[in-house]
């Protein structure tokens, strides 16, 4: 914005006028002008921008409503969604932070209320493992405290997979005995593991 950023100020719109550099136009912000914005609180990559702007503005906090899940035309058959955002958030929250929480819109959009299944699977494949993956870092085992065992498969690493040493490296393969691998339930039951 440079010193665009400036003209939104309630103090200065109207008063103060910069010259397009483009254009070389005058320009202003009128005082009955109102700016409305959304901004991820997990997304730091626009830290320096953020604290220009919470400057200028007023910020109000939109959490996840998961209520909304449960308040549809039709409840989802099967599956209740606004138990199983509540869970996977408070677990999100203890794990992370609550900035991190996912949000209810990516259930909003299941078209096929009484067969769920297969949208479900899509949401969970393309939307939420690939977000907690990278709030976690890849560490499949967080993952699977968020969201159960019947997303992550814990394997077992072969004890002939290494060939035998002596040295401290040793015990490290008794430490990191575990792999895991992310895995989407073919069952609703497996969704439901997340609450129940």
């Amino acid at each position: 914005f440079g010193e665009l950023i400036t003209l939104i100020e309630k103090d200065k719109r109207e008063t103060v006028e910069v010259v397009l550099p483009y254009s070389k136009t005058v320009f202003s912000v009128p005082k009955n002008l109102y700016i409305i914005g959304t901004m991820n609180t997990a997304d730091r990559s626009i830290e320096a921008l953020d604290t220009a702007l919470r400057r200028r503005f007023s910020f109000y906090e939109c959490k996840p409503d998961p209520s909304l899940l449960g308040q549809s035309e039709m409840p989802t058959v099967g599956i209740d969604l606004e138990l199983l955002l509540e869970k996977i958030n408070q677990r999100i929250e203890v794990l992370l932070d609550r900035d991190h929480t996912i949000g209810h819109s990516f259930f909003m959009k299941i078209e096929n209320k009484s067969d769920p299944l297969e949208e479900l699977k899509k949401i969970f494949e393309n939307n939420i493992i690939p977000l907690l993956n990278e709030y976690f870092y890849n560490d499949r085992s967080k993952i699977k405290m968020a969201l159960g065992p019947a997303f992550v498969e814990e394997k077992a690493v072969n004890d002939d997979l290494f060939f035998t040493v002596d040295s401290e490296d040793a015990g490290f393969v008794e430490y990191a005995r575990k792999t895991y691998e992310i895995k989407v339930p073919d069952t609703l039951e497996g969704f439901r593991s997340i609450y129940e």
